[in-house]
């Protein structure tokens, strides 16, 4: 009987098991990864329809990392139970390897649901769809002083907040998307897809510009280039930023930019009296603020002024953020009096959504993990009570 026992339990083997699930898991995300890329090379109209769930995805490698606490957990109960020699009589049905074989079919089983949920389409009928609007190019400060939180909330956060309002209102109109501290860079090309623009806007952070400063005049010198030279559409520069510590002469660029018939609108984000810069740690705790070399809390205020200034170079408005809400009412007042060009580009309207395909095979999977393991005659009779 015992040795009947050593032949069916093979014993736990943690960290064999879990280097062997970290290493598939990578293997798997890479797989992915490539196979999405070439996907998306040879069939752009394969599409996510819901990617707001996105998230979603980290609870796949996260199951991996609960499957190997709870198999290491597992192992150290059944050292306690018994001695590892009398596991085949103490512990006759635990098989330890067959738990990762189900982990394995409920894992995919979990990967199929996030799959499903997020809604991967096809396009199906591809047709030109003309719409008629202005060309905008949104700079939104990144700076370490947008991290301040006098307007009731972090002047950054408030500002992707406001953008995310200003697209979801458009209709027609092209809009991209500039990040900006001591230099600029453009975060998303000028395009008609608002999805891709609140999708690069998630990533937005004040890290994400490596140079400090403030440099407001390269901000809108590259809204400027990220124009479509050959649309004829009226043009706008929206720019949201505290305006402190200025790298160049905003005001001169501004000037040499609405010389070129574009618009350039500023909304200060912040106030006059400023507030501190908060300090995080690695887990997003609050620790403290950012101090001088005398120890004193650094407060960053507006500098309404020179926004005031730009503004009114660039034949546009200033606009002065709220806490909690900036009024945007100017911005789509300056759009209804631009003259807009009608703009054709070609769109999937029709779509074939394949969810219920991932959702079918949730269903098979979990069914299939339910009856591995089982005894033989067990297994039969519960197929039998499904098909039934």
């Amino acid at each position: 009987m015992s040795r009947t026992g050593d032949k069916k339990f093979t014993g736990f083997r943690v960290f064999p098991t879990g280097v062997a699930l970290v290493l598939t898991e990578v293997v798997f995300w890479i797989v992915v990864g490539m196979v999405w890329y070439g996907v998306q090379q040879i069939a752009p109209n394969v599409q996510w329809g819901q990617l707001n769930w996105a998230p979603l995805l980290l609870a796949i490698p996260t199951s991996v990392v609960l499957f190997i606490w709870s198999y290491n957990l597992k192992s150290r109960w059944a050292k306690r139970l018994a001695d590892e020699h009398l596991w085949p009589n103490t512990l006759p049905a635990w098989r330890p390897r067959l738990l990762g074989w189900k982990f394995a079919l409920w894992r995919l089983a979990l990967v199929c649901a996030v799959f499903g949920i997020m809604d991967l389409k096809v396009g199906a009928r591809l047709r030109e769809v003309k719409s008629e609007g202005v060309d905008i190019m949104l700079a939104l400060d990144v700076s370490n002083s947008m991290e301040a939180e006098d307007l009731g909330m972090s002047r950054l956060d408030l500002g992707k907040r406001t953008i995310e309002r200003l697209v979801g209102q458009l209709d027609g109109d092209r809009v991209g998307l500039v990040v900006f501290a001591g230099d600029a860079y453009v975060q998303c090309p000028i395009t008609t897809d608002y999805g891709a623009i609140k999708l690069f806007l998630n990533q937005v952070s004040t890290g994400l510009v490596p140079v400090q400063g403030t440099a407001v005049g390269r901000a809108m010198e590259v809204c400027q280039e990220g124009f479509d030279t050959a649309s004829l559409a009226s043009k706008m520069i929206v720019v949201l930023t505290d305006g402190e510590n200025h790298e160049d002469d905003a005001v001169d660029i501004a000037k040499q930019i609405a010389g070129a018939s574009i618009e350039i609108h500023t909304i200060g984000m912040g106030t006059v009296n400023g507030g501190p810069i908060p300090l995080y740690d690695r887990y997003g705790r609050s620790n403290g603020f950012k101090v001088d070399q005398e120890g004193q809390p650094i407060v960053t205020a507006l500098d309404e002024a020179t926004l005031i200034q730009i503004a009114e170079t660039g034949n546009g408005t200033f606009i002065l953020a709220g806490q909690g809400l900036v009024n945007l009412n100017p911005i789509f007042d300056a759009m209804r009096a631009m003259d807009q060009q009608e703009v054709a580009t070609l769109s999937y309207t029709d779509y074939t959504h394949l969810f219920q395909y991932f959702l079918a095979a949730v269903l098979l999977l979990l069914l299939v993990e339910s009856i591995v393991g089982l005894p033989l005659g067990r297994s039969r009779s519960l197929v039998k009570t499904y098909e039934s």
